[in-house]
């Protein structure tokens, strides 16, 4: 806690209000979606215990629309403006969804299919969002700063969590799901005024000429260059099996949660509360391992420890719930310590990866994999996880356990691949 203080006061004036104002930004863009979470959990149920696995699929597929089409879009606009594009989207997508919700009656089969497309669309939502959102800061932060400040940035991620989480959990039996989707759109509208107060306060200490770049497009103009620059990139191919890995692991233990809730939790608001006061319990410790123990960790142990500790211990946490196995709280303990260890520790390594890449990497690869390998992950892991489910939960469990040791292999490869990037840079 000291040191985080510390580091804020140390900054000038200018440094400090771009700092405040990120942490603005990410805070509303988090409380935004920490509302529809819950929902799109709740809804996912609504069509019968076997319908995830193909939610998941189907989300890949539009993620493979959806990200072309991104791709394509940002060679055509100024960089300044791409994250606006995503946000305005996804605000008029949300105001249809808005109008559905109070037009359909709850159970009927118009409502199903609506809360089916409601999952999918809200899974596409969440990772183009926060893509978006951490390249424009990739880009505004230089790779000095982003060490010292992603780290407090990511803890305004867990605030605006743990605010959209906790009113979801307080209101949804007061205001009802579709008043919920109001809130959450303007919340995300204020988080746009947000984004451009950033570039605006960025001219108080960076010359005209090196702004210049929010106003050539991001990269090439060739959509596929993404794919390009995977494939000749160890580095990035790591990294997209580090990314396949997190949602294998991520998967396997979100299914039997899912399968548990539906059984315990008849109506859809008891299930919207209940896995938003999961998601509340995640991000409070999120925030306070955020603020006391991950730049202690960054700091003694290096990138390489934020990346690959989790892996080890959800390894260890998959043994543990082959012996409890189907007791819910050890469950949930395990599925909790994945995500706080995903938030405080993955995410701001991840991250933090992007830094020292090209404009083309920050952007255009950086979309790719935090959409399309992230959602295939799902998919290919509902699928398999489901295959794995019909011999024995223990198979399943087992076999995560050993996805999530090679996971914590690959975060120490890229760790020590980032150090070297970083001095030679």
């Amino acid at each position: 806690m000291k040191t985080m203080l510390y580091r804020i006061l140390s900054l000038k004036e200018g440094e400090l209000k771009l700092l405040a104002l990120s942490c603005g930004f990410i805070f509303l863009l988090f409380s935004s979606y920490a509302i529809l979470r819950p929902m799109r959990d709740a809804l996912g149920l609504e069509g019968g215990k076997d319908e995830l696995k193909w939610l998941f699929l189907a989300t890949f597929i539009i993620c493979i629309l959806a990200s072309l089409s991104l791709m394509w879009l940002s060679g055509k606009i100024k960089r300044r403006f791409y994250a606006d594009c995503v946000f305005v989207f996804f605000a008029l997508n949300l105001i249809i969804f808005y109008i559905l919700m109070n037009l359909f009656e709850p159970h009927t089969q118009s409502f199903i299919w609506l809360s089916r497309v409601f999952y999918v669309w809200i899974s596409v939502f969440n990772l183009f969002a926060f893509s978006s959102a951490w390249s424009l800061l990739a880009d505004v932060f230089s790779k000095e700063a982003s060490n010292r400040l992603f780290g407090i940035i990511a803890a305004g991620a867990s605030l605006g969590s743990i605010a959209g989480a906790s009113s979801t959990s307080i209101l949804v039996a007061n205001l009802g799901v579709a008043n919920l989707i109001f809130l959450s759109i303007t919340l995300l509208l204020f988080a746009l005024l947000l984004k451009n107060l950033i570039l605006r306060e960025l001219k108080a200490f960076e010359s005209a000429e090196s702004l210049s770049r929010f106003d050539r497009v991001i990269g090439s103009k060739n959509p596929f260059v993404g794919f390009k620059l995977i494939i000749a990139s160890k580095y990035l191919l790591a990294l997209c099996a580090f990314i396949l890995l997190l949602t294998a692991v991520s998967t396997f233990l979100y299914m039997e949660q899912a399968r548990i809730v539906r059984e315990l939790f008849a109506s859809r608001e008891e299930r919207i509360a209940a896995f938003a006061n999961i998601d509340l319990i995640v991000q409070l410790s999120s925030l306070f391992i955020q603020i006391f123990l991950t730049a202690k960790i960054a700091r003694f142990f290096g990138i390489t420890s934020l990346l690959s500790a989790l892996g080890f211990i959800i390894a260890l946490g998959f043994i543990t719930l082959s012996f409890t196995h189907p007791t819910f709280l050890p469950l949930v303990v395990v599925m909790s310590i994945r995500r706080v260890g995903e938030y405080a520790l993955v995410k701001p390594g991840r991250e933090m990866l992007f830094v020292p890449l090209d404009s083309d990497s920050k952007y255009k690869v950086k979309n790719f994999l935090d959409t399309v390998v992230y959602r295939g992950g799902d998919a290919l892991s509902a699928q398999l996880e489901s295959i794995l489910a019909n011999i024995g939960i223990l198979c399943v469990l087992l076999v995560g356990a050993g996805f999530s040791f090679i996971w914590g292999l690959v975060g120490i490869f890229l760790g020590k691949n980032y150090q070297k990037n970083t001095k030679e840079s």
